[in-house]
């Protein structure tokens, strides 16, 4: 195996141990009285918790054996990427299935009582201080600009570069061909990084400025639990946008040294070292956020008797669990019901202008990736 191979291996197994750990904690930090996106109500949630855990745990032990093998066994004919690419399809789209199959079990388990609880509760819903958003808003700037950066270098050097140059899949050690040097691939993991890394901090600046959502009737409690997770997801987020602007720099401009011949290989040593402080420091981050919670569940100690309320009660306001819908709500963010963190409120305009604006980025980065694979 060389550089280039151990390098993206070494990210595939980390992937699957990431998202293997993240699916297994889901369930296991969600608010009280939520279970897999559906509202059952206190005592009904914990009844049912054992029996939906089981569904849950055995078939996200199959889809990672599944992943695992596929992607080790084509990348051990040295076919990195490929394996790569392949193996994280195989780990990430059957979580999609799996989800809808315990969802729709536990929405045969909520109770009529869940809905009418959620429509005669009093929800206390409220953003008082915006902690975290002075990182948030550092984190956009600086991505925003070195982004930029890294951009107008990749610009610059192209005319420095010979007419041939090694390709992309050359550069991580799957084949030795050349190809003619095209300005769409030297720009390629800049614009990666122009999208990614301040989708990330823009995220950090809308998660700290959300409302919260509150226990009804559980006093102070429930809002103090939920302002500190408030502002760790924030923090997380706006960290997460800097090393990824970071490690996508690093990686363009020694790609650009090869490219100039002023290098033979990529500079594993260095990509490896920002990679690997980038997942410590998502790891830490994402172990503080289990401890707390989802929305500071596990602070809400002796509020846990005061039941949810609101927007976050009502299945009718949700679909499938994962989507929040309601026009009347005057917030782009709201504490997600499944998983960790928050989702826009795809009622409100502006979370839809957001949201548009996104995937007409994503858009245009696949284009791109194509392009420079000379499908077109």
């Amino acid at each position: 195996m060389n550089d280039g191979g151990a390098v993206v291996m070494t990210f595939f197994m980390v992937r699957v141990l990431v998202v293997g750990a993240i699916m297994y904690a889901f369930p296991r930090i969600a608010r009280k009285g939520l279970m897999f996106g559906v509202y059952l109500g206190e005592e009904r949630a914990e009844s049912s918790r054992r029996e939906l855990l089981r569904s849950w745990d055995t078939g996200s032990a199959l889809i990672i054996l599944v992943a695992l093998t596929v992607g080790w066994s084509i990348g051990l004919t040295g076919r990195w990427v490929p394996g790569n690419l392949i193996g994280t399809v195989f780990l990430l789209v059957p979580f999609v299935p799996l989800y809808f199959w315990v969802y729709a079990k536990a929405r045969r388990l909520a109770p009529p009582a869940a809905a009418r609880q959620a429509l005669t509760s009093a929800a206390s819903l409220s953003v008082d201080e915006n902690r975290g958003q002075g990182l948030a808003l550092l984190s956009l700037g600086a991505c925003f600009v070195v982004s930029l950066a890294f951009f107008g270098y990749a610009i610059v050097s192209f005319q420095t570069m010979p007419d041939r140059i090694p390709t992309l899949a050359n550069l991580w050690g799957y084949g030795e061909e050349l190809t003619d040097k095209s300005l769409v691939s030297v720009i390629l993991i800049p614009a990666f990084s122009l999208v990614f890394s301040t989708s990330f901090a823009g995220m950090a600046m809308l998660v700290a400025r959300s409302k919260r959502s509150v226990r009804g009737g559980s006093g102070g409690r429930s809002a103090e639990a939920q302002d500190t997770f408030r502002v760790a997801m924030s923090q997380l987020l706006a960290g997460t946008g800097l090393f990824t602007c970071l490690f996508l720099g690093v990686a363009s401009f020694e790609m650009i040294r090869v490219w100039q011949g002023r290098a033979e290989s990529l500079g594993a040593a260095v990509i490896g070292l920002v990679a690997v402080t980038m997942i410590l420091f998502t790891g830490i981050g994402l172990v503080r956020i289990m401890r707390l919670g989802q929305g500071g569940a596990r602070l809400e100690t002796g509020s846990a008797e005061a039941r949810l309320s609101g927007g976050l009660a009502d299945n009718d306001r949700w679909i499938l669990g994962v989507m929040y819908v309601d026009r009347a709500d005057p917030a782009v963010m709201v504490e997600a019901r499944w998983g960790f963190g928050y989702t826009m409120n795809l009622g409100n305009r502006l979370a839809q202008v957001l949201l548009a604006t996104y995937l007409t980025a994503l858009l245009g980065l696949t284009l791109l990736t194509l392009a420079a694979a000379g499908v077109f």
